[in-house]
């Protein structure tokens, strides 16, 4: 699994992810808290309880498209794994089930993130909110990628 091109697969797939779900981000900061100056870290509208909803996206999406992708190209022959060598996880086979576990973990790994920015911060700007979803956005996309195409190529190379 560690050949040029597969390398080059999985970090063009994790960019990908990245990017799209920084992008993601930036857009919900604007649907969500555009026209606020402060934004709360907590309470109702607070980032605190708006990061549950973007960990569980970033998780869902960030795992079934490369899985569902990576499985695709497998079975067509444009992505080539050495399956000698490797166990298959004890993940679900099918790419939805697999990203609903993924988008249960990034829901809570979000949480726990803004719950500890929270015990930090009061407050922050709109600017700072951009900024702050927006990194962690592509941040946990590119993650979440990262690690289901690594399950991805291991789980469907057989």
């Amino acid at each position: 699994m560690n050949s040029p091109t597969l390398q080059r697969y999985v970090r063009t797939e994790t960019l990908i992810g990245a990017v799209i779900n920084a992008i993601f981000s930036v857009l919900f900061v604007f649907l969500i808290f555009s026209g606020q100056s402060h934004i709360g870290m907590t309470g109702e509208g607070g980032l605190l309880i708006d990061s549950v909803p973007q960990g569980l996206a970033i998780g869902l999406m960030g795992a079934f498209f490369p899985s569902f992708l990576t499985r695709k190209r497998i079975k067509g022959g444009q992505v080539s794994v050495d399956s000698s060598a490797q166990s298959a996880s004890k993940l679900p086979t099918h790419p939805f089930v697999r990203a609903l576990l993924f988008a249960l973990a990034s829901g809570v790994v979000s949480l726990l993130l803004f719950v500890l920015l929270s015990a930090a911060i009061g407050s922050v700007s709109f600017t700072q909110a951009l900024i702050l979803k927006t990194v962690w956005g592509g941040l946990l996309g590119g993650m979440v990628s990262y690690i289901a195409l690594q399950f991805a190529l291991r789980d469907y190379a057989a």
